[in-house]
């Protein structure tokens, strides 16, 4: 009798490990699905004219594009092109040309344009997965 016992229990604990590592590994599974990032170009480069103190005018030619942390959303994204290339155009042009030449200058306005972009798009599209802003060309003259 206690060997028949002794052999259901060791079949109920082996069903139940086996149950047990089956939710497991579908649970790891689900967990191991990654949102993919992707890049977004915003078009072509844009054009501005900067604040100088100076009398000859100074220029930026600057090419961006936006990191996304879900791949799924690039088409919503894409959608605001436009809203983001003018956000882009208002935050640099009132920048002044001097600020352009400094490295750590334009780290700092990349960053801003990253919040503005991720708060216009989160506005505009409930959204949250622009990740970064990045510059492609940089070119002050």
């Amino acid at each position: 009798m206690k060997k028949i016992l002794l052999s259901a229990n060791l079949m109920f604990l082996l069903l139940t490990l086996q149950v047990g590592n089956q939710a497991l590994s579908a649970e790891s599974e689900s967990e191991g699905v990654k949102n993919e990032t992707a890049y977004i170009s915003l078009g072509e480069p844009l054009v501005l004219n900067l604040s100088s103190q100076r009398s000859r005018n100074t220029y930026l030619q600057i090419t961006a594009n936006i990191l996304i942390t879900n791949v799924e959303s690039e088409t919503i994204i894409k959608a605001h092109i436009p809203a983001m290339r003018h956000q882009l155009i208002v935050l640099l042009s009132e920048q002044p040309a001097n600020d352009m030449k400094a490295p750590n200058k334009r780290e700092e306005i990349r960053q801003s344009a990253k919040l503005k972009i991720q708060a216009l798009i989160a506005e505009l599209s409930n959204n949250e997965d622009v990740g970064d802003v990045l510059f492609s060309s940089f070119l002050v003259q």
